[in-house]
């Protein structure tokens, strides 16, 4: 974990108090590397709205044949094109239940979620030319406690809507549950967006 020695907070104190042309322009790259950091955060993360939702009722991810492909290594891609989305979900589930009891815990789960998103985040950039080693820990801890609060705030937001029986994980069962009610609410929905757009055009 990323902390400050004794030194540092010395060396800090000392150039607030200098009033100097130097010290302004530490503040200005300050400023410009949080701006740079939220905005790659932005970027892997995504919006608001999609860190709020469900991953794990995301077909796009439960149904995700090369993520399967890397962890299920006996099964062929063929094999795998072949299955129905059922099948995909089922295997899914099944390779990020590490220790084999038909239940995905909080690391597990993590662990799935992370895995995806790693695909996502873009190759990391070499430093900016004046970038200290102090700022360079200091971005890197940022990126780090970022990625860990999306992680683990997604990690409970599924365990709380789909861990109906409050034991801190969730079965196979309740996975399946939570999956078929999202597709009925989602073609509900739709369903629901065509009947709205089908009144206006014969208003």
């Amino acid at each position: 974990m990323f902390t400050l020695t004794r030194s540092q907070y010395n060396t800090k104190r000392t150039v607030k108090s200098a009033v100097s042309v130097s010290t302004v322009m530490a503040g200005l790259w300050s400023c410009f590397a949080v701006g740079v950091t939220l905005l790659l955060a932005h970027n892997v993360f995504g919006t608001d709205a999609e860190q709020n939702e469900n991953r794990f009722r995301d077909p796009s991810m439960v149904q995700d044949k090369s993520h399967l492909k890397e962890h299920v290594q006996e099964l062929t891609q063929e094999q795998i094109n072949q299955m129905s989305p059922e099948e995909l979900e089922f295997h899914f589930f099944k390779s990020h239940d590490t220790d084999k009891n038909l239940k995905l815990d909080g690391l597990e789960i993590m662990a799935a979620i992370d895995h995806q998103h790693s695909h996502r985040q873009p190759a990391e950039q070499p430093a900016p030319e004046h970038e200290t080693p102090e700022q360079t820990r200091a971005r890197r801890y940022r990126e780090h406690q970022e990625r860990l609060n999306f992680l683990t705030g997604m990690v409970d937001k599924i365990l709380e809507q789909d861990d109906t029986d409050d034991d801190g994980m969730m079965s196979y069962i309740e996975y399946v549950i939570s999956r078929r009610r999202h597709e009925k609410d989602v073609q509900a929905s739709q369903q629901q967006r065509q009947k709205d757009l089908n009144t206006q055009l014969n208003q």
